[in-house]
């Protein structure tokens, strides 16, 4: 099946917003640092005494404008597309790492482990996480750490019940009888001809997943319980928006618009690539 337009077209956005990442301190950075000339130099959290000033429209000093301390909004962001997507990705990578293996051992094992391993996925995946999430927040100080596991608490069933299905339908395969026939290990079956051939599910949900962990990082962010302080992030840039919209609209328009291309391109690649790797679904 041929790769749609669009879905070539949000792939090329998805991978210049992965550049814009990796590349962050080439585009805006105040660093003094010999070898390093960024396109603007300025940092997410330096002002300019000289062409600064608080709440400055767009100008050819500060593209976006600068924000209510006089921080320019471009280099803010840049670093925000950073912040968040390099952190969401950890995010979906910890949540699939762990929900692969819990769901390939639930569906390679089934019996009494399936039980209460499927009982666990039902409780926690019933509860309100997002009130969790608050929660667990407001009682803990704001770092990485426990961003982290307060995200993955539920973030991994998704893919534990995609891989335990994909194991249940592989398990009876004649190419599985053959393996345990010729004496390959459990672990040499699980990892090697398992594993392989459960990734398309795991596959075609990632890029929604990241999507929505963008969203809700920005969110947590947005109520002030997101990334730490004076880290730039699309959800603390919203917040300055919500907070001064009527005297600088450049704070919501430039952090919402990349907001939305982002998370528009990723749901665009998601469905584009389920759309190739499993044919069927897009009958």
């Amino acid at each position: 099946m041929k790769i749609s337009k669009l879905t070539i077209i949000s792939f090329v956005f998805v991978l210049c917003f992965l550049l814009i990442a990796v590349f962050a301190h080439l585009i805006a950075d105040d660093s003094k640092a010999p070898g390093i000339l960024p396109i603007v130099k300025f940092g997410p959290e330096s002002t300019d005494i000289f062409s600064s000033e608080i709440l400055g429209r767009p100008t050819r000093s500060h593209w976006f404008g600068t924000d209510y301390i006089g921080r320019d909004v471009f280099a803010r962001l840049v670093h925000a597309i950073k912040n968040s997507l390099f952190f969401s990705i950890a995010v979906v990578l910890v949540c699939m790492i762990l929900g692969v293996l819990i769901g390939g051992i639930m569906g390679f094992f089934g019996g009494k482990i399936d039980l209460i391993l499927s009982r666990i996925v039902e409780v926690i995946g019933n509860f309100p996480i997002f009130l969790l999430q608050l929660t667990l927040l407001a009682f803990f100080s704001q770092n990485y750490w426990v961003l982290l596991f307060v995200m993955t608490i539920a973030g991994w069933i998704p893919y534990a019940r995609f891989t335990r299905a994909e194991f249940f339908r592989l398990r009876n395969q004649e190419f599985v009888h053959a393996a345990e026939a010729l004496g390959a290990s459990k672990f040499r079956i699980f990892f090697r001809h398992l594993l392989p051939n459960s990734l398309t599910p795991i596959l075609i949900y990632t890029p929604f997943d990241l999507s929505s962990t963008i969203v809700v990082l920005g969110a947590l962010s947005f109520l002030g319980f997101g990334e730490p302080i004076n880290v730039a992030s699309l959800g603390e840039l919203l917040k300055q928006a919500k907070d001064h919209f009527q005297e600088a609209w450049w704070l919501a328009v430039f952090p919402g618009v990349t907001l939305f291309l982002l998370t528009l391109s990723l749901t665009i690649f998601g469905s584009g690539l389920r759309d190739y790797l499993d044919p069927r679904q897009a009958e």
